[in-house]
């Protein structure tokens, strides 16, 4: 007998595993690295390997180290990144589960890593991964909500269960792109502070996709905001008249403005009192008279509200008592009265009422932020009195600089003042 000792069958195996892990024929490599019964070493070792298929197939094998994984969510080919990423969204707890503690610390250095991935793609599979899930770490989700590249941002801001109301409303005040605000219109349970901040935006394809939302909340107050400017947006009107638990007053509002064939529709959705039913055929019969089967937008007189304080009577006043506020003005252009807004940068800025309305007049975009830059007001503002006051188009708005700042300089803000005689 040989003085050497018996080598075990596992020890075999082994050393089997470490010839062909150093095999020159990559498929030799790639199987050695999909395996579960090799060592970890190994397995870290096969990770810096050259050919991206054998690191992809230590990507995808649940046996690797985490330190490999964490190599592995930095290698430059998308395919390997790919793998790890799937394999870590794997290692989340699912819904409804209590996790025992926090996440394992190289499964959430992975998930951080690709929440910063150069690659937009790669940070949007990522997005699109835990969406849903509400055991995602919290500095994972606030990357992805905080990221540059919309595309990467929505799939979380409309459905992740850890993006609080302060986080949207956030992001609607500070970053209110047009996929982002529609994502968030979509959220199911959608409160009604963030519906508020929807609207607020005036992002005409947003606020339909709210109003279709049936389980968001919209508050009676706010629906009111929605229905004034409802009848030049059509695309509201469906979604409108198919919004659930209607009030009488917006069923009868309705009826005067939408497509005779969605006023059947509201006949037929919404239970009313006898009073309402028999104003919603008399709207129809009166439309039907006086413009065939053409829309028409004439309010009814006898549901006329009685008028108030105008809009210039309370910027007045509330100039002279000193409570004309940024906020009030920010009230006013939600509640769309055009005449208290005019009326209180007027005031605020020193400059006639006639110069406010030569700048909206003229749709000047860089004139509204001027004067609003004039009255002391903020960039945000600015930007809400060009789209929704001065009806500038979204793609002509003078945006914040950075989200909140004047991007015109001192000198180029007095020119604008000078040019409309407001200097």
């Amino acid at each position: 007998m040989s003085g050497q000792p018996e080598r075990k069958p596992d020890d075999q195996d082994g050393q089997d595993a470490k010839l062909q892990a150093r095999n020159a024929d990559p498929l030799v490599r790639k199987s050695v690295a999909a395996r579960a019964d090799v060592s970890p070493e190994l397995l870290f070792f096969l990770a810096a390997d050259t050919a991206e298929a054998v690191r992809r197939e230590i990507a995808a094998n649940p046996s690797t180290p985490g330190q490999a994984d964490v190599l592995l969510a930095k290698d430059p080919a998308d395919g390997v990144r790919s793998a790890v990423l799937e394999k870590a969204v794997g290692r989340i707890p699912p819904n409804g589960a209590v996790p025992d503690g926090p996440l394992e610390k190289f499964t959430l250095k992975v998930l951080t890593v690709l929440a910063e991935d150069p690659s937009p793609a790669m940070r949007q599979m990522l997005s699109e991964a835990v969406q849903s899930l509400e055991h995602v770490p919290p500095a994972v989700v606030s990357s992805l909500v905080r990221d540059e590249v919309d595309k990467v941002a929505e799939p979380v801001l409309r459905n992740s269960p850890q993006v609080t109301d302060e986080d949207l409303v956030t992001v609607l005040k500070t970053t209110p792109t047009r996929g982002r605000v529609a994502a968030i219109a979509q959220r199911p349970d959608l409160s009604h502070r963030v519906a508020d901040a929807v609207v607020r935006t005036d992002d005409i394809d947003a606020v339909a996709l709210l109003l279709g939302n049936e389980s968001a909340q919209i508050r009676e107050e706010t629906l009111d905001h929605i229905l004034a400017r409802a009848p030049s947006r059509k695309s509201w009107h469906r979604p409108l008249v198919y919004r659930p638990n209607l009030s009488s007053a917006a069923v009868r509002r309705l009826a005067r403005f939408v497509a005779v064939s969605l006023v059947e529709v509201l006949q037929q959705r919404h239970e009313m009192d006898e009073e309402t039913a028999e104003a919603v055929v008399a709207t129809l019969r009166t439309r039907l008279a006086k413009n065939g089967a053409q829309l028409a937008d004439e309010p009814d007189e006898a549901e006329a509200e009685p008028a108030g304080p105008s809009g210039a009577d309370q910027a007045r006043s509330m100039h002279a008592e000193g409570t004309l506020t940024e906020e009030e003005v920010d009230e006013a252009i939600f509640r769309g009265d055009r005449a208290f807004v005019v009326h209180a940068l007027a005031l605020l800025a020193g400059v006639s009422d006639g110069i406010v309305e030569a700048i909206l007049n003229a749709h000047s975009a860089k004139g509204v932020v001027a004067i609003v830059w004039k009255a002391g007001l903020g960039m945000r503002l600015a930007m809400k009195v060009q789209m929704q006051i001065a009806q500038i188009a979204p793609s002509s708005v003078v945006k914040a600089r950075g989200g909140v700042d004047f991007p015109l300089t001192e000198d180029e803000l007095t020119w604008q003042l000078e040019f409309f005689g407001a200097a």
